[in-house]
């Protein structure tokens, strides 16, 4: 009986050890892809000067500032799935096809951070649209995630309380919300709607100074 236990302890080790280094390597892709995104500006001329260099590097900052949004925000995901799986122990199907389905919004988001940002206009709406969906399904999958793995019935973690479980809940969706408000706010204020995404990180560390301050212990052990 206890070298069965053994067994699926083993097997189950090795499970999660290839479902964190792939999951590793779809965010370091990912993140990758945001700046190869970025073109260098092409300058027909014959005899270059700073001035056109500078004036092709003006025209493609929306690009940078999409790229540093996109890269912080993958950034977050990618810690909150590493905070995620420091509490699990065991591994099933379920666990790996909703693993699988957080993936998908992150892998796509090259692509919607390239679409928002090449047609950066504040009288289209799809880009932005397009941007906000991407950001809101990586929120829900990773939302989904931590209610599998937290939920008792599940048998799939160890040592994560409720009060871990509201904070990584909460910072799970407080994303998905500032580009949804953004979104929303296009259609009675365009230029003030494109302002706020770029402020989304910090709306994390606001959830993070409040959870620190009411549970200090337990977000101190969690945090470190």
């Amino acid at each position: 009986m206890a070298e069965v236990e053994s067994e699926n302890t083993h097997r189950d080790g090795l499970q999660l050890e290839r479902m964190i280094f792939f999951s590793d390597a779809i965010f370091a892709i990912a993140i990758t892809i945001l700046i190869i995104e970025i073109k260098i500006p092409d300058i027909h001329s014959g005899s270059i000067t700073d001035n056109q260099l500078w004036q092709g590097l003006v025209s493609i900052i929306p690009k940078f500032i999409g790229f540093l949004v996109s890269f912080f925000v993958i950034g977050l995901y990618w810690l909150a799935h590493h905070r995620m799986f420091r509490y699990v122990t065991h591994c099933s199907q379920k666990l790996l096809w909703n693993n699988l389905l957080f993936m998908l919004p992150i892998v796509v988001m090259p692509f919607s951070t390239a679409f928002l940002s090449e047609y950066y206009n504040v009288n289209l709406k799809l880009p932005l649209a397009v941007y906000t969906i991407t950001i809101c399904f990586a929120g829900l999958f990773s939302f989904r995630l931590w209610k599998i793995i937290g939920n008792p019935k599940n048998q799939l973690s160890t040592n994560l309380n409720s009060v871990i479980m509201r904070y990584n809940t909460a910072r799970a969706l407080i994303i998905p919300s500032v580009f949804l408000g953004a979104f929303i706010l296009s259609f009675i204020n365009p230029w003030i709607s494109y302002l706020i995404p770029p402020f989304a990180p910090f709306a994390t560390k606001f959830i993070r100074k409040y959870f620190t301050k009411k549970y200090p212990e337990i977000m101190r052990d969690h945090l470190h």
